[in-house]
């Protein structure tokens, strides 16, 4: 099933007085930007969770924040004893070079953020590991659910403007087969304002034919409607697939818009032009929603 590049999920386990939270969001991107916050004392952990990460995500630019919370271990900070030794030394030399007493050295040094030192942690892999995985396979399927959901509004929307453009393209077909004879009526019609001798004897039908031939050449667009028939009926292949699309369909698209200006700039007939349009501007409509498929 096609999927969208955006999504949302999210989740929160506790156990063994381990705290794991795991948030999920990704916008389109033409390739894959994987971005993960998480404490550093979680990096150990970083090429599992990528490789969790990897298997659910193939394109898109995606945020994911990890944050945990361990109320079994000791705390992980500490006061810098040392400095503040060097602190209050030097609160007494102020005492006696003032000659006046300073009020709480206690309350200067609990302001001060610079006698708080971090503990360095080393986490246990078989405690940390799994719930870190867990709660990230959670998020996930929260994340790939919204995802599929969205995906399948876009793949109905793109079905119908594709069998709306093949019903076009059917009329352009169609179109295209009478457009030889009106242009030798309108090549007759204009010459009969010129001459008023009977035409096909005058020319001996020659001139006309050989101009009809020439125009009728230059505005043959079978070939492109047989490539646009076909690459339409790729799409709507390629839309029924249960794996990652977007590129194959940004390629489609490419193509689509290609033979849709090669006819328009063939076809040297207002109806047809009109049509084709009404196309572009379809083309345009699906390209904005495929560049959001995975």
């Amino acid at each position: 099933m096609a999927k969208s590049m955006t999504g949302f999920g999210k989740a929160l386990i506790t156990e063994d007085d381990l705290t794991v939270s795991v948030e999920i969001k990704s916008v389109n991107q033409k390739n894959r930007d994987l971005r993960i916050h998480m404490p550093y004392v979680l990096n150990p952990f970083d090429s599992e969770i990528r490789k969790l990460l990897d298997s659910y995500i193939s394109r898109g630019y995606v945020d994911v924040n990890i944050n945990y919370e361990d109320l079994s271990g000791e705390p992980n900070i500490k006061l810098d004893l040392n400095n503040a030794k060097a602190y209050l030394s030097i609160y007494n030399e102020i005492e006696e070079l003032t000659g006046e007493k300073i009020a709480s050295k206690a309350t200067l040094l609990a302001r001060n953020n610079n006698l708080i030192a971090k503990v360095e942690q080393n986490l246990d892999a078989d405690r940390y590991l799994p719930i870190l995985l867990k709660t990230c396979e959670q998020a996930l399927q929260e994340f790939d659910a919204a995802r599929q959901a969205e995906g399948l509004h876009l793949i109905s929307d793109l079905k119908q403007r594709i069998i709306d453009m093949q019903s076009n393209v059917d009329k352009i077909a169609l179109r295209a087969k009478t457009v030889p004879e009106y242009h030798k009526e309108r090549l007759l019609e204009r010459l009969s304002n010129l001459i008023d001798a009977d035409l096909e004897e005058y020319y001996d039908g020659q001139r006309v034919a050989a101009e009809i031939s020439v125009f009728a050449d230059r505005a043959d667009v079978t070939e492109e409607i047989i490539r646009l028939r076909s690459h339409l009926e790729q799409f709507l292949n390629i839309l029924e697939l249960d794996e990652p699309i977007g590129k194959n369909l940004d390629f489609l698209v490419q193509e689509l818009l290609r033979e849709t200006n090669t006819i328009g700039s063939k076809a040297n007939d207002l109806e047809i032009i009109q049509m084709i349009v009404e196309m572009k501007s379809t083309i345009e409509k699906i390209r904005e929603q495929v560049q959001n498929i995975e």
